[in-house]
């Protein structure tokens, strides 16, 4: 159901420490299908701007947008299919080059940031 999907991301950006700030909608389609989208600042000054559309346990559109302070790219995960490599149509945008990558969720990306955040 997405309902339990939407309150593990919710138990999920509760449990990151390094959030100061957010901004999250949630939008039940219906038991088995939502989105989610939001904004969420870090302690640091980055900034995640995401959305999911999510059905039935697959994620059919996503994107995942980190800024630094000054709204400089660090990283962007997406499955627009406007990239054709190996792991089509995921992938990764960095400031140098655009990644194979495998499906992300808000969740992972999280985690990724925190890792990132706190080794600096």
């Amino acid at each position: 159901m997405i309902s339990t999907y939407f309150k593990r991301v919710e138990q999920r950006i509760a449990k990151t420490k390094i959030v100061i700030d957010k901004k999250i909608d949630f939008k039940e389609i219906d038991s088995d299908e939502g989105m989610v989208r939001g904004t969420i600042v870090f302690i640091n000054g980055y900034v995640l701007e995401f959305m999911e559309y999510v059905e039935q346990q697959k994620r059919l559109k996503y994107r995942f947008h980190l800024m630094d302070k000054e709204g400089k790219m660090i990283f962007r995960y997406d499955n627009a299919p406007h990239y054709r490599n190996q792991t089509f149509p995921h992938h990764k945008h960095t400031p140098e080059v655009i990644k194979e990558s495998k499906e992300k969720s808000i969740i992972e990306v999280l985690k990724e940031i925190e890792t990132l955040i706190l080794k600096v």
